[in-house]
């Protein structure tokens, strides 16, 4: 079964929010501890500058007993303080959390709706717990039906002509709230995704003075070479780099703030504007308390939508078209199912007679042991094929999972008794 344990802009502040993030190698710590602690079969997280969605495959069906134990978990592993505030995680189970990831895929829960970047980020989790052995058939075939149906939604319902994501958002607030925005010199922190989509707005715009930071010099001429950018910092030059700007965005992914009172140029006169994009924040907040500073977060964006006004009504179809895709892949779980129980039928029904045949007495002749093997298994193979028939004629007739569920518990039983050299 399917479980999601979430934390988002809808249900937790920025502050609270930046105490979970968790980045890659604290993201394949928490599911091998979850595997070894919880028996979960896999999982994989979701860590972006909006939220943290870590989904996962349980062996069984989900208690509300075990979801709580695994918050608690996270609570533990990120070493933060328990303030009785466990509403601000959102719990989905199964369907739920599959739609729910449908939605995410396609933009639909993004802060900037219609936002492109979170398929992106999306594939990059689902690559991260497959090179680290964390995912599972289940959870892959459910991600790959998550880019399907992203790849039907955003051609035939979205502005797909113009990718737009939190980066390009975040340039077009600026654009409007920061006068004189076109002649004021802009500076780019980062040289990764979130600031590609920010140097690929400012180009749109054909803003005349960007420049890069980035720690790495190598990667920051790479990037200013893509992105047509004259002047480039790197190093031990931040100072410097941001005395060269009044709009800056900060597109780094540091667990600790970067931009500090320490290295900010103190120019009473000359306001600058920070942008903010990464969780946790990058730019220390208090720096807000400075009159000739403005700070801006991820959260400013809120409300701010990007889907085709001319194909606003298309809504239901989209909706529509998410349901069918979520039942299309519950009818695809339920069938896997069924195969792992007719599965282990057989293979207990092997061991049965495995364990009966071992007993023959040892005065038969080998021609009579042939005859009698022969027949048993022919005996076994009507006996469990009336079963697993059976058990497909209920499943398809009646949609209900109980009887499987049943037939895996029993046989599951059964096994267990049998010797262990038996299994």
């Amino acid at each position: 079964m399917i479980g999601l344990i979430s934390i988002n802009h809808k249900t937790a502040s920025l502050s609270r929010r930046e105490q979970f993030a968790l980045c890659e190698e604290e993201a394949v710590q928490l599911i091998d501890l979850w595997k070894s602690e919880e028996g979960l079969l896999g999982g994989l997280v979701l860590s972006t500058c909006n939220r943290l969605e870590i989904y996962y495959e349980a062996p069984s069906r989900i208690t509300s007993e075990q979801e709580t134990r695994l918050i608690r978990s996270l609570y533990r592993f990120k070493k933060v303080r328990h303030l009785g505030d466990e509403s601000i995680f959102e719990t989905r189970q199964h369907q739920e959390a599959i739609k729910h990831l449908f939605r995410l895929a396609c933009g639909l829960e993004s802060m900037v709706l219609g936002e492109t970047q979170i398929l992106g980020q999306l594939k990059e989790a689902f690559r991260l717990a497959t090179s680290h052995s964390q995912s599972t058939s289940v959870l892959s075939r459910l991600c790959h039906k998550a880019f399907e149906t992203a790849k039907k939604v955003r051609s035939e319902y979205l502005l797909s002509a113009t990718p737009i994501s939190a980066g390009a958002a975040a340039v077009d607030y600026l654009h409007h709230n920061a006068s004189d925005f076109l002649q004021q010199p802009v500076l780019i922190l980062g040289a990764g995704q979130m600031a590609e989509a920010i140097a690929q707005r400012l180009q749109e715009l054909q803003h005349p003075e960007v420049s890069v930071y980035n720690r790495t010099g190598s990667r920051a001429e790479l990037f200013a070479t893509k992105h047509h950018i004259a002047q480039v910092f790197s190093e031990d030059r931040l100072s410097e780099a941001l005395r060269s700007a009044t709009i800056i965005f900060v597109a780094t992914s540091s667990l600790t703030p970067i931009i500090t009172e320490e290295v900010v140029p103190h120019t009473p006169r000359e306001t600058r504007h920070f942008f903010d994009m990464a969780v946790p924040r990058n730019v220390d907040p208090s720096l807000e308390e400075l009159p000739s500073i403005r700070l801006y977060t991820i959260d400013d964006l809120r409300g701010q939508q990007y889907l085709s006004k001319e194909k606003a009504h298309q809504d239901e179809e989209i909706q529509s078209y998410l349901q069918a895709m979520t039942q299309d892949f519950i009818a695809w779980c339920d069938a896997a199912e069924v195969r792992e129980v007719i599965g282990l039928v057989q293979q207990v029904s092997h061991q049965l007679l495995q364990k009966e045949l071992a007993h023959l007495p040892h005065e038969l002749t080998e021609r009579e042991r042939e005859l009698v093997t022969r027949w048993d298994e022919h005996l076994r193979t009507t006996y469990t094929t009336a079963i697993v028939s059976s058990l497909r004629e209920l499943s398809e007739e009646t949609g209900l999972k109980i009887y499987s569920e049943a037939t895996l518990q029993l046989f599951s039983h059964i096994q267990s008794k049998l010797p262990q050299h038996d299994a």
